[in-house]
């Protein structure tokens, strides 16, 4: 009876993680219970198959398959106070966000820069290559087919400045040219964040006309194939949100 029960609690408790080594920690431990329950059973050959295939092999191909799969590319957009480049280490919301999610789910990240100077659109990057794309992001368009926005990370607001002919980098939106914002020096759209690290800098704009033209959010940006990935994403962003707390302390840390 207690082996009966055991082996339900296992199954409640493989269920119910989200790690794939926890998962795997859960089905050996199950496999093992069955031998054992079968050994009792006085199916000896069974329990002795179940051991050998069940809690060694199948487990050895899992870690195998794991560990080719276990590490995400996640490009990125330089963006002040979301992720950036401090003395060799990146730094700033997105980066924690992203980072603790992978963590939770026994990923490795491999944190990659997009090179600005010489890409059209950084979402080329996971395109080809990547799984998440990151730095800043707004998208005002929906013409892009292979990609999933996740649900908004952070309010943001929209500025206009001057009369704009251009954007900066990440913010995807129609007829705009999109530039690095370092490089903005009038008539542009540029998002809070960006403004602020402007503001903050003491940099001078030379049109004096700045004006709020929307309410919107940050986005992380994943690659159609990666459905899952981008559903699990949300319910932590979902998770993380309900702990107002916690949530605010992040948000207050790193963008103040």
């Amino acid at each position: 009876m207690f082996l009966f029960l055991s082996l339900i609690v296992l199954s409640l408790y493989i269920l119910s993680q989200k790690s794939y080594i926890n998962v795997i920690i859960g089905y050996g431990v199950f496999s093992v219970a069955t031998s054992v329950l079968f050994f009792l059973l006085n199916a000896p050959d069974v329990a002795f198959v179940e051991i050998t295939i069940g809690a060694a092999f199948v487990i050895f191909i899992y870690l195998i398959a794991i560990k080719k799969t276990a590490e995400v590319k996640v490009y990125y957009i330089e963006t002040p106070y979301m992720i950036e480049e401090k003395e060799g280490n990146l730094y700033g919301f997105e980066y924690e966000l992203i980072k603790e999610f992978l963590e939770r789910k026994g990923l490795d990240a491999d944190f990659i820069k997009v090179n600005t100077k010489d890409l059209e659109d950084p979402i080329d990057n996971i395109n080809d290559h990547g799984e998440i794309l990151a730095g800043g992001i707004i998208l005002e368009d929906n013409n892009y087919e292979n990609i999933i926005p996740s649900n908004g990370i952070l309010l943001s607001k929209l500025y206009a400045v001057g009369q704009p002919n251009k954007t900066c980098l990440g913010i995807f939106t129609t007829n705009l040219k999109s530039q690095s914002f370092e490089d903005l020096d009038d008539d542009f759209i540029i998002d809070a964040v960006r403004f602020r690290k402007i503001v903050m800098g003491g940099e001078t704009l030379l049109s004096k006309k700045i004006e709020i033209i929307k309410d919107t959010s940050y986005r992380i940006i994943f690659y159609k194939r990666d459905k899952s990935l981008a559903r699990d994403f949300n319910k932590f962003l979902e998770e993380i949100k309900s702990d107002t707390v916690y949530y605010e302390n992040l948000v207050r840390r790193y963008i103040g």
